[in-house]
């Protein structure tokens, strides 16, 4: 594989963002909600390209000087290559006067959270039944400043 680039993402490649969602969540997000994130200046989102593919997203919403990271994924056949933890530290460099940063994550997703920790995220409270499909857990993690 060649060098992974990461890039601002454009309306262009929604249709390639919605693909990952699919094989990423149980839950993905619809290509309006992909449309709107990408459109408004209140997200920020950034794209992995690797060989011109997208291989990984991430979208945040920065809202009143906080970052929330509301979406994050990697294809299946690219994970454990770092490419996720660029996306973070892309985000947090690029927003240096966002803070707190906050998330949260599926209480079974041990890689993320153990990702989340290593950047300088805590967890703080745990969400029941968060999520659905399948029910669970969330721990909302937050980085201070």
């Amino acid at each position: 594989m060649s060098e992974v680039v990461i890039r601002a993402a454009r309306i262009g490649d929604a249709a390639a963002l919605e693909s990952i969602e699919r094989e990423c969540f149980s839950d993905p997000w619809s290509l309006d909600s992909l449309l709107s994130s990408l459109a408004s200046p209140l997200y920020y989102a950034r794209v992995a390209a690797d060989g011109g593919r997208i291989e990984a997203y991430l979208i945040a919403s920065l809202v009143l000087g906080e970052g929330e990271l509301l979406r994050i994924a990697v294809r299946p056949g690219n994970r454990a290559r770092g490419i996720g933890r660029a996306l973070v530290e892309a985000m947090l460099k690029e927003n240096p006067g966002i803070t707190p940063w906050r998330l949260d994550v599926r209480e079974s997703n041990y890689a993320a959270r153990k990702l989340y920790e290593a950047i300088g995220f805590k967890p703080v409270i745990r969400r029941r039944d968060y999520y659905e499909k399948p029910r669970e857990d969330g721990i909302m993690m937050i980085l201070e400043g």
